[in-house]
């Protein structure tokens, strides 16, 4: 049957439209049950208000249901991925001088950007394990002596030339060459490096060394380019501060300001790298003279991560927008006693009571908030050697009184005042004698400058006492216990040793500080040993070995035995242990020689502080952990990201 034919031929009165559009839907009539996009677009010109209202409320939820079912479905099969491109910018206190391995351990900045540029033999990962890095595997022969090392033949540097074993050969020998002057001289003396083929190094050692792959980290130099740089030249070459390097970043420039200080210092992505490429495009540093002018860097988003918050400005970091991430570090800060400048100290009583006067919990609690933990030897929890049984010298105040009471007699204010003031005018009377001999003088003129001087050193005793001292210390010879605490000039080491003094002089011990520039502190008075005691921090680094820090042959500068602490049989104990491989007898070996350090007690172990990372959120992939060095906050660098991009599940 013809439906158009029978359609068109209803009389008029019966068709439900106008002639024109009866023409048109019967033109479009199909036998199909599906009606054509040229029929639905009539749809609303038959329908009345009522149905025009449900089928735009039915379309409106149909519409809601696909978006929420696809956006479900997307999101259980799409997630974000790390992606390329992005930069990051950091703030470092102070200068780059040696963007160079040979000498970047002297300044923090130097190496933070070598750590980024150049590669070592060795590296550790972000759990803390050593792993190759340029080299490939190794094996050492049953002396412990001998050591074959394998290198990468797929690693280049920043500059495309090929990395090979003339470029070790080259470092280590510079190292070791007395001219260059290199601070890691120590640690390669004696060693003999020979090259077997273009891709295979043996190293010799004159006596076992059980953390000699630790010192193998170092960042490795290219020969072709500093061969024709004389050894006392290095420290002047260019590419201290352009350096080309075969790790995952390469220098792209620096900008200086009008008095020649780097304002800032880019690195992009070292195309040339072997191992996993970062995802960030730059990372540029932008240096400060204080902490206090980063952070308010950070705060304004002029940087994107602070290298360390000082505990006194965490409070003043932005939460919301800034996540901090706390590291642990290999170091520890404590009080060192030099018994060779202050005689004093040689009493072992003196010193149990000083260490026995100390309240740790509070000491930890008032100078770093509690962010770190208490310790009571030199090797860490987690470490070989770690003895948490060791024999431990507790808080107690009334028996460091009774310690001190065996030499020295408490004196009330007013009668240490007077044994002051006699003593200062006995080692001036000499002077005062001179006075009086003065014979183009006056009596009047003689007794007013006597005068003059007798005020001058009674208001010289007044400013050394302290209101909060209720009693000070004498010995039978009427000399008074004073002891002075050197220690750097930071918000941390200043808060330590207020709060130390305190605390001695709770049991009459009249404790005077000595706060000096962190750079003076060390080319000055710890070169020179010149402080009592010293209140200070050391980084022990990725092996607990403790000879560069209590052996006897460190006493002098520029090694750290910072107590200058002498002992045979703990010289014994840190050389045969450092001759031994096995973990278990090392570990025998570190707890005999803390032993003698608690018996001895050349220094009081204070706390192991926590390192805090402050980096903006808009930054991810930043992991926090154990970490050797402030350096190794880079260690998962090539996983950080600031973009992302979606990936089916």
């Amino acid at each position: 049957m013809n439906w158009r034919k029978l359609l068109f031929w209803l009389p008029k009165k019966r068709r439900p439209f106008s002639s024109d559009l009866d023409k048109k839907l019967v033109k479009n009539v199909r036998l199909s049950f599906i009606p054509s996009f040229s029929q639905i677009k009539y749809t609303f010109r038959f329908l009345n208000t009522v149905e025009k209202r449900a089928v735009i409320i039915s379309l409106s939820v149909m519409s809601v249901a696909i978006l929420i079912l696809g956006g479900n479905f997307f999101a259980s099969h799409l997630t974000p991925v790390a992606a390329n491109g992005g930069d990051y910018t950091e703030a470092l206190i102070g200068q780059p001088s040696f963007i160079n391995p040979l000498f970047a351990s002297l300044n923090d900045v130097d190496a933070d950007i070598s750590y980024l540029v150049y590669s070592g033999l060795f590296h550790f990962n972000k759990d803390g394990k050593l792993e190759p890095d340029l080299a490939t595997e190794y094996s050492v022969d049953s002396s412990q002596k001998k050591y074959t090392i394998k290198l990468r033949q797929d690693a280049r540097w920043s500059d495309g030339e090929p990395f090979n074993a003339d470029d070790v050969i080259y470092t280590f020998q510079t190292v070791q060459n007395q001219e260059t002057n290199s601070p890691l001289i120590i640690g390669f003396q004696g060693v003999t490096v020979e090259k077997t083929d273009d891709y295979e190094i043996k190293l010799t050692l004159k006596e076992p060394f059980a953390p000699f792959l630790n010192s193998l980290t170092l960042g490795i130099l290219p020969e072709h380019i500093w061969n024709e740089t004389q050894p006392t030249s290095i420290r002047l070459a260019k590419t201290n501060l352009q350096p080309v390097g075969a790790g995952p970043w390469a220098f792209s420039k620096l900008i200086k300001d009008n008095a020649g200080n780097i304002q800032s210092y880019t690195l992009v992505k070292n195309k040339n790298y072997y191992g996993q490429k970062p995802y960030l495009d730059t990372i540029t540093f932008k240096f400060f003279g204080d902490y206090a002018q980063a952070a308010s860097a950070l705060r304004s988003q002029t940087v994107d991560a602070l290298s360390f918050i000082p505990y006194d400005l965490k409070e003043k970091i932005p939460h919301k927008s800034i996540g901090a991430y706390t590291l642990r570090l290999p170091q520890y800060t404590a009080m060192f006693f030099n018994q060779i400048q202050e005689a004093t100290l040689k009493d072992a009583d003196l010193r149990k009571a000083l260490a026995m006067a100390l309240d740790k919990k509070k000491i930890l609690e008032e100078t770093v908030q509690n962010e770190g933990e208490i310790i009571d030897a030199p090797i860490l929890p987690g470490s070989i050697g770690y003895y948490a049984k060791i024999n431990k010298i507790s808080f107690n105040v009334e028996e460091a009184n009774k310690l001190l009471d065996k030499k020295w007699q408490k004196l009330e204010p007013e009668t240490y005042f007077q044994t002051r003031y006699n003593a200062i005018i006995k080692n001036r009377q000499a002077e005062i004698n001179a006075i009086k001999k003065t014979a183009t003088s006056s009596p009047e003129t003689v007794s007013s400058t006597i005068a003059k001087i007798e005020k001058e050193i009674q208001s010289e005793v007044r400013q050394e006492m302290n209101s909060e001292q209720s009693f000070y210390r004498a010995d039978k010879d009427k000399n008074i216990l004073r002891l002075t605490i050197t220690t750097a000039d930071t918000p941390e080491f200043r808060k330590a040793a207020e709060t130390i003094s305190r605390m001695w002089r709770a049991i009459g011990v009249q404790t005077n500080l000595k706060i000096i520039g962190s750079q003076q502190l060390v080319k000055e008075n710890i070169k020179n040993r010149d402080y009592q005691i010293l209140l200070y921090g050391e980084i022990i680094g990725a092996d607990p070995d403790p000879y560069a820090f209590w052996h006897s042959s460190q006493n002098d500068y520029p090694g750290l035995n910072l107590a200058m602490f002498t002992d045979r049989n703990a010289d014994k104990m840190l050389e045969e242990a450092r001759s031994v491989s096995d973990p278990k007898k090392r570990d025998e070996i570190y707890k005999k020689f803390q032993e003698i350090l608690a018996k001895e007690n050349p220094a009081v172990f204070l706390y192991a502080p926590t390192y805090t990372l402050a980096v903006s959120k808009t930054i991810k992939g930043v992991t926090a952990g154990f970490i050797s060095s402030p350096s190794d906050r880079f260690v998962s660098l090539n996983e950080w990201y600031a973009k992302t991009k979606l990936k089916w599940k």
